[in-house]
């Protein structure tokens, strides 16, 4: 599950930039983020809140992002989108992205990333901030240390909905825990995932459109 949500990094951080397209919008300079120097063992809440969802300026689909609060959630999560500009179309027209062999669900990919950004925002649980600087002191760039905790809490949510277990807050602290070991490994399981899933669409496609 988490390979679905979080196998693709952003390829740009300009808002209506595809590819080597002229940007649509003024650039948004709102970072991806501090690098990891930035975050030493025991950081204000500020800062925090600043690695959760920095602020930005710029224009993003229309909107003047230096107007916006993070502190307010929809504008925290349009803030979010403005870090994924390669998002914009498919969550405009409700449809997955394809990415080379990948398939994101933006919508779903939107939704971890704002659950991890009000966990660290509320800086509960505790737990989710302790291991982002951790990440970040082993060198380990923002964006992909969001990524790494939405795995664990995409894992945590499939648990709870898909084998009706409830939720188990010493789980995700061991998942939590389990980082970055288990995010390396969960990557060389993706292109076999990814062949297994074009495998299996393939077979539905057959069986929906028969040859005469």
């Amino acid at each position: 599950m988490a390979g679905l949500l979080f196998a693709t990094e952003p390829k740009n951080t300009t808002p209506g930039r595809q590819g080597g397209d002229e940007p649509d919008h003024k650039p948004y300079s709102g970072p991806r983020g501090p690098g990891p120097r930035l975050y030493g063992a025991a950081m204000p809440e500020a800062d925090r809140r600043r690695f959760a969802c920095p602020p930005a300026v710029g224009e993003f689909d229309d909107i003047d992002l230096g107007l916006l609060d993070p502190s307010d959630e929809d504008d925290r999560r349009t803030l979010i989108e403005a870090e994924h500009p390669e998002l914009l179309e498919a969550l405009e027209d409700g449809r997955d992205l394809h990415q080379g062999s990948e398939i994101v669900n933006p919508r779903l990919h939107i939704a971890m990333h704002e659950i991890v950004a009000n966990q660290l925002w509320a800086d509960d649980p505790p737990e989710v901030w302790t291991t982002a600087k951790r990440l970040s002191e082993a060198g380990y760039e923002r964006h992909e240390v969001l990524h790494m905790l939405g795995s664990v809490m995409s894992d945590e949510i499939w648990s709870t909905l898909h084998e009706k277990t409830p939720y188990d807050a010493e789980r995700l602290r061991q998942g939590l825990e389990a980082l970055p070991e288990s995010w390396e490994a969960m990557r060389e399981t993706w292109p076999a995932e990814q062949a297994r899933n074009r495998a299996e669409r393939r077979a539905q496609e057959r069986h929906r459109h028969p040859r005469r």
